[in-house]
């Protein structure tokens, strides 16, 4: 890693060289503060000044056309509450989930607290993205990693939750133009919400898939990579810096009514199968009910 600032410095003009030396030294420091070793976690304290620059100054609407949450805000409930958002492809950013939900601090006061959660490797290992998360926490909210034990522990406390069921699988299947969600073989998440009583509130990004353009083929490779944790989708975006979204789309995230689940112990998989089946329908009545306000009547929901 060193390495490749001390060969950019080397390189630049020799005009500019002491100061693209210096600058890439601090570049390095602030990396290796940053960067878990082993005996050294890193932990940082919450920065409500960074929070605010993000969600005030630089939040979603002053990048796209339109960045917008809405639904049936006045039905969500504070505490006990899982919200299954829907997404592709993430790139650097899941758009929607991001800027409409994770950012939205009024969402927060009408959920409690509420943890987002997403892939452990991206929340735990990768040192700028720990970093934020870090200084994202305060008493409404915390970003943590979407495993058993997390969600566990986070249900025993009856804390609100989000979180993307599609994982990197509905990265993959995102085609641009077209609505699809990796669902049918996601049905951990209604579990864990009978066990402890949750509801869910099933959510949707319209205009999601049109933040990239994405590679098509080896679809079945690169499912069976997203299987594996890589996240096999490929894609395209803004044309001076192609991992950033088209500045072009509109986010609608849309909220629909809760589904309200019984509490059951030790649900058996045909109660399990009959309460995923619910969602998904509770879902594409989602879709289908703000599809044509959101622009798209024609759009036809892909369960996948």
């Amino acid at each position: 890693m060193f390495s490749i600032f001390i060969v950019a410095a080397a390189y630049s003009p020799e005009s500019g060289r002491a100061r693209a030396a210096a600058g890439a030294f601090t570049l390095a420091v602030m990396l290796a503060m940053v960067t878990e070793v082993p005996g050294r976690p890193k932990d940082w304290k919450p920065w409500p000044r960074f929070c605010k620059l993000i969600s005030k100054d630089l939040d979603g609407r002053s990048y796209f056309t339109a960045a917008e949450l809405g639904g049936a805000l006045d039905q969500i409930k504070p505490g006990k509450n899982l919200f299954a958002v829907h997404w592709h492809p993430h790139g650097i950013l899941t758009a929607g989930y991001t800027w409409n939900l994770f950012w939205n601090f009024d969402l927060h006061e009408r959920t409690g607290r509420i943890g987002f959660l997403c892939d452990e490797g991206l929340r735990r290992k990768m040192p700028t993205f720990r970093l934020m998360c870090d200084w994202y926490e305060n008493k409404n909210r915390y970003a943590d990693s979407a495993t058993k034990e997390v969600i566990m522990e986070a249900m025993k406390r009856g804390d609100s939750l989000a979180l993307l069921p599609g994982g990197f699988q509905e990265a993959v299947i995102c085609a641009r133009g077209k609505d699809r969600v990796y669902i049918k073989k996601r049905a951990g998440f209604v579990k864990y919400c009978l066990q402890h009583g949750y509801r869910i509130t099933p959510v949707y990004n319209f205009g999601e898939s049109d933040c990239y353009h994405t590679f098509r083929p080896f679809l079945s490779i690169r499912l069976w990579l997203a299987g594996q944790n890589i996240p096999a989708s490929i894609m395209f975006g803004n044309p001076f810096c192609p991992l950033l979204p088209l500045r072009s789309t509109s986010l609608h995230s849309v909220v629909g009514p809760p589904l309200e689940l019984p509490q059951i112990a030790d649900p058996t998989r045909e109660q399990v199968a009959e309460w995923h089946n619910k969602y998904m329908e509770a879902l594409t009545t989602l879709f289908d009910k703000h599809k044509a306000e959101t622009g798209r009547p024609d759009a036809v929901l892909e369960l996948w």
